[in-house]
């Protein structure tokens, strides 16, 4: 079967693998590839970030977002045949076919076409992260880093009834960031926001969307109005964060972050069912669907956040 891998940092090369016939397991599902969804997490290990060469590189390229078909099953919640969406988890590959576990897919609605259905599953865990929040309705928020799922809070902040939000981007993203629900766009970074940001208009609740560095979610915490929440959404690349904790303590704020770690049909489904009423506003969510056999193109292209690149996804 075909897989692409990572025989050094940024380097996408397809090569053929023994098919994988061990019999699975009770709860497990193989899957042949119908669409996947690049994503910011896949970023690191695409750059090398973290990761030691071995003997066979850095093994498959990233991917976690996936529609693939049954071609197997040994779940009773799954059939053969079905079309499903989820996520592989971390340390997945991009391949022909591959074997997971039933309990982190769902199936996909007869109405969705494969690259509307990845959709489900950043948008599940950008609304998992949202049932921690406070209640916004009349609130002032914020949205830092507006790349596909930043863009996701914009929309569900405002659908919620923020009475103004902000989203804040080094990328000029103006125009998408209004699309998805902002009021107000800075294009500058985080810290350059917080120069310009007057007592009077510091956010009741700030989400920082970029993931992977300490700096933002600092400057989170800084930006907030007294009594705030501050929720760090995406993966760290660091163990440990340097956090302002007594601007924390003086200020009365709550800081929160977390990953999706159970219940995944449950969170998917959400996201499948949200995408269904609100799927207008996701209308431009995907900005480029790309052939695999220019995966290397897609990967590249996702890796440096830039103007016009939203999600990313390949197709057969």
């Amino acid at each position: 079967m075909w897989a692409y891998r990572l025989p050094e940092p940024r380097t996408l090369q397809r090569v053929n693998v023994p098919d994988n016939t061990a019999p699975l397991i009770a709860g497990q599902i193989r899957l042949s590839f119908r669409a996947a969804g690049l994503c910011g997490s896949d970023m690191p290990r695409f750059k090398g970030s973290g990761n030691r060469c071995g003997d066979d590189g850095y093994g498959l390229a990233p991917v976690h977002e996936l529609v693939g078909e049954v071609i197997e099953s040994a779940s009773p919640d799954i059939g053969t045949g079905q079309r499903v969406v989820g996520t592989l988890g971390r340390g997945a590959g991009l391949a022909e076919i591959v074997v997971t576990s039933a309990s982190m897919f769902i199936p996909v609605r007869e109405d969705f076409d494969d690259v509307t259905a990845v959709v489900a599953q950043p948008l599940a865990t950008v609304l998992r992260a949202c049932a921690k929040f406070p209640e916004v309705k009349g609130a002032r928020a914020a949205v830092i880093g507006v790349g596909p799922c930043g863009l996701a809070f914009c929309q569900i902040l405002k659908h919620r009834g923020v009475a103004h939000l902000s989203a804040i981007d080094p990328v000029e993203r103006a125009a998408t960031a209004k699309s998805f629900g902002a009021d107000q766009f800075f294009h500058m970074s985080s810290m350059q926001w917080l120069e310009v940001l007057d007592d009077g208009a510091r956010p009741d609740l700030v989400v920082e969307a970029v993931g992977h560095q300490q700096l933002t979610v600092r400057d989170a915490v800084s930006s907030a109005a007294k009594h705030g929440f501050v929720y760090g959404f995406g993966e760290p690349d660091d163990r440990d964060y340097n956090i302002p904790y007594e601007e924390l303590y003086l200020k009365d704020l709550t800081l929160a972050s977390g990953r999706t770690i159970e219940r995944w049909p449950e969170v998917l489904r959400t996201g499948l069912d949200y995408l269904a009423e609100h799927r207008a506003d996701f209308a431009g969510y995907v900005s480029h669907i790309v052939p695999l056999a220019d995966a290397q193109r897609a990967y590249r292209l996702y890796a440096e956040p830039q103007p016009g690149r939203l999600k990313i996804v390949l197709v057969p």
